[in-house]
């Protein structure tokens, strides 16, 4: 299978929420922060209709190929006709509609809101019925309908009721990732679905624990918070191919309906549009967006139809149960995540900004890794928020920081990994060599500045000792932490 760029798309005014192909052509729907829907042709590469709401639209949706569904941040849902462009109300919600699915088996549309609520709405009647309102325990991350079942990624679990009866029993699925969902696509052809996390770790389960995880000669996107977008073949778990990385954070992917062509969207301001979202609460879309432009690519695959990935409309991360991916193969995984800094503790992690250090070989004002070394809450103030003071020491310089964030806003978090390699030799510049478990060698290394652990190593190696030193990384940056003695050579 390959891929070749298609001419056309280009800039759209207002930072993209979600894409969305239409079930049975090459229409493109593009909903934005700066409250419009747009309908692209994606053949002709064209306009064809243009929209404005009174709120910024996170989440659209096809009803059919003439109809669309928009869940705006004033917590109404509108129903638009796509020939004339007219438009009216289905619902209203008190709070902020993040998510919005139709399905077309049961004719309902399901929202979900910042206040934990999930509803399902008639689309004919327009009414919700007492029964079809689910509150739940925390909000919902990202919907998806698969036949005539709903999936909920809530945390780390994914809900799945069945729409033929909301009185019935939900099933929950426990998810096999450490950190909290951020995406979720169903598949009937794949009898299963895809769920991201925050870090970055893709994964697929299937709904039949029976069935023997033969992906066949599948393929599906990702796309991520730095840019990457990257194809992925999902039985050998290895990268098919690494698109031109976009100069922004990737809002969205959306194939069509015969997953030959895929379109990407790309926004200058998505991370910060998506944490302001909870705070946007009805009041429309906040003025930073409303001149900002989203970057939009398509591509057309070519090659074998039978790798259909058109089901991975929104997988900007994803994990699974049986299969697990890395969003960016050898590129590496994504070096933060985010937290809510009530929740981050004494000898947690914490990225403190504004520090310039070196990454990935380039010089830059960057983020520095820390471990917490003390927290305090302050009481509620006046503008309603309890706020965090941290004070934290750089894991690689020892370097005390401070920082002061609301509770109830996201810090970022740092992926700190620690792995364990043999001490081959140590060379007259300082630089050591390591084995790695697959037999090479690790010579990019320089030998740690504190003294006593740099003492150790010396000693160890000058007496002929088997050493085997343990390497931090985080965020680009790799460091030797730690040293085991495994006593005399043979």
């Amino acid at each position: 299978m390959g891929w070749r760029r298609r001419e056309g798309g280009g800039a759209v005014a207002g930072a993209a929420s979600r894409l969305r192909f239409a079930p049975s052509s090459n229409h493109l729907l593009v909903s934005s922060w700066d409250s419009g829907l747009r309908l692209y042709d994606a053949d002709a590469c064209e306009l064809r209709m243009e929209a404005k709401s009174e709120a910024a639209l996170l989440d659209c949706c096809f009803q059919d190929e003439a109809v669309a569904l928009t869940g705006g941040s004033d917590g109404s849902i509108t129903r638009y006709d796509l020939h004339s462009g007219a438009q009216g109300t289905i619902g209203q919600h008190h709070e902020v509609v993040s998510c919005i699915e139709f399905s077309q088996i049961t004719g309902q549309v399901v929202t979900a809101t910042l206040d934990k609520k999930l509803m399902f709405w008639d689309s004919q009647t327009r009414n919700v019925n007492p029964n079809s309102i689910k509150n739940l325990d925390s909000d919902v991350a990202s919907l998806s309908v698969c036949e005539m079942y709903i999936l909920a990624a809530i945390e780390r679990e994914v809900y799945i009721y069945d729409m033929r009866n909301l009185i019935g029993p939900v099933k929950v699925k426990d998810s096999p990732v450490e950190y909290h969902l951020r995406s979720l696509h169903s598949s009937p052809e794949w009898k299963g679905y895809a769920a991201g996390s925050v870090d970055g770790v893709v994964a697929v389960k299937y709904f039949d624990r029976g069935t023997d995880g033969d992906m066949g000669d599948k393929t599906f996107v990702t796309g991520d918070n730095e840019g990457y977008v990257i194809a992925w073949d999902a039985q050998s778990k290895k990268k098919l191919h690494e698109f031109p990385i976009y100069s922004g954070s990737v809002a969205s992917i959306a194939f069509n309906h015969n997953g030959q062509i895929f379109a990407v969207a790309s926004n200058s301001n998505y991370q910060e549009s998506d944490k302001i979202c909870n705070h946007v609460m009805g009041r429309g879309a906040p003025d930073i967006f409303r001149n900002e432009a989203a970057l939009l690519r398509r591509y057309i695959v070519t090659g074998d139809k039978h790798a259909k990935v058109g089901f991975w409309g929104r997988l900007e991360m994803s994990d699974s149960e049986e299969h697990h991916f890395e969003s960016k193969a050898d590129a590496g995984a994504s070096k933060t995540y985010p937290q809510q800094a009530g929740t981050i503790r004494k000898n947690g992690h914490i990225v403190i900004k504004n520090r310039p250090c070196k990454w990935s070989g380039n010089h830059a004002s960057l983020l520095v890794d820390t471990k917490v070394v003390e927290v305090s809450t302050s009481k509620t103030g006046k503008h309603g928020h309890a706020k965090c003071h941290f004070v934290a020491i750089d894991i690689f310089n020892g370097k005390k920081l401070e920082d002061i964030v609301p509770s109830s806003h996201n810090c970022d978090v740092p992926h700190v990994n620690r792995t364990d390699y043999q001490l081959i030799d140590i060379s007259e510049d300082g630089f050591v060599s390591l084995l790695t478990e697959s037999g090479g060698t690790k010579d990019d290394l320089r030998l740690p500045s504190d003294e006593a652990l740099l003492t150790q190593i010396k000693d160890g190696f000058a007496e002929g000792k088997d050493l085997i030193v343990t390497v931090m990384s985080a965020m680009g940056e790799e460091q030797i932490c730690a040293l085991k003695d495994i006593g005399p050579k043979n």
